[in-house]
């Protein structure tokens, strides 16, 4: 079952996207070289190349462009030879399938240049089975947990564990050495550097102090503000939060709520402060994630943290709320919150549609080189036009290229030319199919060009 599960893995968007997310409002890793620790580095886990073949063992063709591989077919041939080990797709190499064995690679290479010539797959040794490899998890996980809890994860594809540290501390990373140096391991964490400081959350700082902080109450990704006792009591109904209301002076103070946010397995957020920003007329939080392990679930859990702000901090005039310094993500515009009055001047209130959110937001999703789409359903995607149509850019980890007339670089069809926007992008439709062979039709103004997948580097003005 762990190998069929295998199948799921290799999905596009997991085998096309090798790195890990995180919670709102935290950094969670650094590109830095981790620290030395007792005369020996431990390798972060994305220094670690996916293992590959031979260069000579990779055509050109075929090209995959999404999951259209026959892995179900290989995946069964492959489960009945000895020392098989695991099948993931390869989108550097052009989606072509790998299956690592344990044992007689090169034989397993030549019997699937003999039984499937048409399919773009390949062989490989590891140096370690997955049993091993489960093995040793099993012993982190029972000589590290009890210690300081991290994650941790098998990777076939490089041939270690992955351990996830949190932060990257010299006494962690110690431990990791002492105990399994020399083992096929790696980390992966956030640099004492650039991770917040330990520590409790402060009931107050510069103008503000803290009214409530709720886990799981209210909802993620918003803001808001009570200007008086009414809208006060209002707000901490709407919320959800426990207890009665701390007192609030509202000659000099308005509540502003932070519905902060976080995946279920990062929950310890700490508010370290609140900024008003006067330049830009913007009171945003700073929400950090103490202690931030190697990866966050995906999952967005609310947590209320609501201040009392002095008044002589706002802005003069209207301004808005949000969570951080950035624009809020695209698909949660609720959290930017517009006030069109000045509260900065005592006991102001704010009345009746003074509050409310941003119809600014959000700009339409629209899919840009780099992008991941299925196929059969148009997307939208925005053609930067440096070079012309040529090079519809990278889709799915593939060059996409068309033929222009007489090779001009900087051809636009006359169709698309009235819809181009400020002389420098074009927004397009674009259809991704795999049947009867892979191709891209862009379509804009009634115009349809249709390009196809190339081995070929996109040039540098994609």
């Amino acid at each position: 079952m762990r190998r069929l599960a295998m199948i799921g893995a290799i999905a596009l968007l997991a085998t096309a996207c090798r790195a890990n997310g995180g919670a709102s409002g935290a950094p969670l890793g650094s590109t830095d070289e981790i620290p030395q620790t007792a005369g020996a580095e431990v390798p972060r886990c994305d220094q670690i190349d996916w293992i590959s073949a031979p260069a000579e063992r990779y055509g050109d063709s075929p090209i995959y462009v999404a999951n259209e591989q026959p892995t179900e077919e290989i995946l069964a041939w492959a489960s009945g030879q000895p020392g098989f080990e695991e099948l993931w797709i390869d989108r550097d190499h052009l989606g072509w399938i790998t299956v690592a064995f344990s044992t007689d690679a090169d034989a397993r290479q030549a019997d699937l240049e003999r039984l499937f010539p048409d399919v773009g797959v390949v062989a490989v040794e590891v140096e370690r089975s997955l049993d091993e490899l489960e093995e040793l998890q099993r012993r982190i996980g029972e000589e590290l947990g009890p210690l300081f809890g991290p994650s941790s994860w098998i990777s076939v594809q490089q041939g270690v564990v992955g351990i996830g540290v949190g932060v990257l501390t010299d006494e962690r990373l110690a431990v990791i050495v002492e105990r399994f140096g020399g083992e096929p391991i790696c980390v992966e964490g956030t640099d004492p550097t650039d991770a917040p400081a330990a520590g409790p959350q402060a009931p107050e700082g510069d103008g503000w102090r803290l009214l409530a902080d709720e886990q799981g109450v209210g909802h993620p990704y918003r803001t808001g503000i009570a200007t008086d006792q009414a809208s006060y009591r209002q707000l901490w109904a709407a919320i959800g939060l426990s207890d009665d209301p701390p007192p609030v002076d509202f000659e000099s103070e308005v509540v502003i709520w932070f519905g902060a946010v976080y995946g279920s397995s990062c929950p310890d957020l700490r508010l370290d402060d609140v900024v008003v920003d006067r330049g830009r007329a913007l009171v945003y939080a700073e929400i950090v994630l103490v202690d931030s392990p190697s990866a966050c679930t995906g999952d967005a859990n609310p947590r209320a943290y609501l201040v009392a702000l002095q008044r002589a901090r706002l802005p003069s005039g209207p301004f808005a709320i949000q969570l951080g310094a950035d624009d809020p993500p695209r698909g949660v515009p609720e959290e930017r919150t517009l006030v069109d009055v000045d509260l900065s001047q005592p006991g102001a209130v704010a009345g009746p549609g003074d509050v409310h959110g941003d119809p600014s937001l959000p700009e339409p999703f629209v899919n840009e080189s780099g992008a991941i789409i299925e196929p059969g359903f148009p997307a939208p995607y925005r053609l930067y036009l440096h070079c012309g149509i040529e090079w519809l850019g990278d889709v799915n980890a593939i060059a996409w290229r068309t033929d222009v007339p007489g090779d001009a670089g900087d051809f636009v069809p006359p169709e698309w030319e009235p819809v181009v926007s400020d002389g420098t992008s074009i927004d397009l439709s674009i259809l991704l199919n795999t049947d009867p062979e892979p191709l891209i039709e862009a379509t804009a103004n009634g115009r349809t060009v249709v390009y196809r997948p190339t081995a070929e580097e996109l040039p540098g003005c994609d």
